[in-house]
């Protein structure tokens, strides 16, 4: 380690361009494997100044290290303020513009979150309760959930942060600033719960369907989803557990045996898929939820609208079911699909081209061209990052769910 800073140093003296890349190139035969993870966990264990590790970013930009990016996201966020000075002007452009592209989105009934890669947020759409104004600036965030009308976040430290609508206590009650060892979280309309590294599970915000008091107590949990006022979480041996609303048969009809690796949830039903990739559907049938879901297996994904389900086969094909008027919910046959996500109405999937296709409502102003890599889906709009980490947002724009989108 202590060679490959010394050796960064020497290359860095070097004033002329292909002085330097000629010595990278004698360095590079002498560290054909230089553990750029051990590297990293050196950052972190603070043995590496931060001036040394400007000069092993520029090594590394040289060396073309597919990990340059973890180490610019810990440059960036050093404190106290680096002197950018000495570094290459090219890289430290790079830096910028790599930091600012978009790894996470989520969508609540009328606003968005992004997530981008240096760890701070950004949120447009509606700000009916404060859910642009009040959104955290600093940086390390992790993961990112939205409820109806406010949103959560996920800090690298295991701390957790809440803003928007406070009218069912969804930030009042939200975990202590100061609480640690969170990893997962997940919002309903008016609830949040999220996943310690323990296994437990805390429940805050709204509590008129008990979404708080019957929360578990002590079983170690692996997977968490929020319906309307229900929420749902996978034990670590496979078995499901429900709380919350049971106005809908959310609880009583939930699946007794074992073999859960994933779940979703509508506003009052439930899905669950199996390790065997068989899916089992619970909860309100009203429209056909549950006696029209597939009955055969091979599926590898699934997602949860109001009142419908869709489900992804791991040969690329797409099953919908539930609420259908006028046989809209229909996606198309042509293509291999690799993500799904659902509105309130409308469902959204990304094909293996990188192409995006909308059906159901909110479908008129969906995007045409390719270059995408992810989805996601709040009541009656849309979101999608593209590979060059830009956004594009689609479908009702009544609370400037698009108007505001980050361009």
């Amino acid at each position: 380690m202590d060679k490959l800073i010394k050796d960064s140093k020497y290359i860095q003296s070097l004033e002329n361009k292909d002085e330097k890349l000629e010595e990278i190139q004698k360095y590079q035969d002498l560290f054909p494997k230089v553990d750029f993870n051990l590297l990293i966990k050196y950052y972190n264990d603070e043995v590496i100044e931060n001036k040394d590790l400007l000069k092993i970013a520029e090594y590394m930009n040289y060396l073309n290290c597919n990990q340059l990016e973890d180490v610019l996201i810990k440059i960036k966020h050093s404190s106290p303020k680096i002197d950018y000075s000495s570094l290459n002007p090219d890289l430290i452009r790079e830096i910028d513009i790599e930091l600012e592209r978009f790894t996470q989105i989520a969508c609540g009934e009328y606003h968005s979150v992004g997530l981008k890669k240096d760890g701070f947020i950004a949120t447009w759409g509606s700000n009916s309760r404060n859910q642009r104004d009040d959104f955290p600036t600093d940086g390390k965030h992790i993961a990112i959930a939205c409820g109806y009308i406010h949103s959560v976040a996920l800090k690298s430290d295991g701390t957790i942060v809440t803003w928007g609508s406070n009218e069912y206590n969804q930030r009042d009650n939200s975990p202590s600033p100061t609480e640690i060892g969170y990893i997962a979280i997940a919002c309903g309309c008016f609830h949040s719960v999220a996943l310690r590294s323990d296994g437990t599970l805390v429940t805050w915000g709204s509590n008129s369907c008990n979404q708080r008091d019957d929360s578990p107590k002590e079983e170690k949990y692996i997977a968490i989803a929020c319906g309307f006022s229900h929420s749902v979480a996978v034990r670590e041996d496979g078995y499901v557990a429900t709380w919350g609303s049971n106005a809908n048969n959310q609880r009583n009809d939930s699946p007794t045996d074992n073999g859960y690796i994933a779940i979703a949830c509508g506003h009052f039903h439930s899905v669950a898929l199996k390790s065997d990739g068989t899916i089992v559907t619970w909860g309100d049938n009203t429209y056909n939820q549950r006696d029209n879901s597939p009955i055969d297996n091979r599926y590898v994904a699934i997602a949860c609208g109001f009142s419908h389900s869709v489900a992804l086969k791991e040969d690329g094909t797409i099953v919908t079911w539930g609420y259908n008027p006028f046989h809209r919910h229909v996606p198309p046959k042509i293509g291999k699909y690799i993500a799904i996500a659902c509105g309130g109405y409308h469902s959204v999937a990304l094909k293996s081209d990188c192409t995006i296709v909308t059906w159901g409502s909110q479908r008129k102003d969906s995007p045409i061209d390719n270059g995408y890599i992810a989805i996601a889906c709040g009541s009656l709009h849309s979101v999608a990052i593209k590979s060059d980490g830009s956004i594009v947002t689609w479908g009702n724009n009544d609370e400037n769910q698009r108007d505001n989108s980050l361009v």
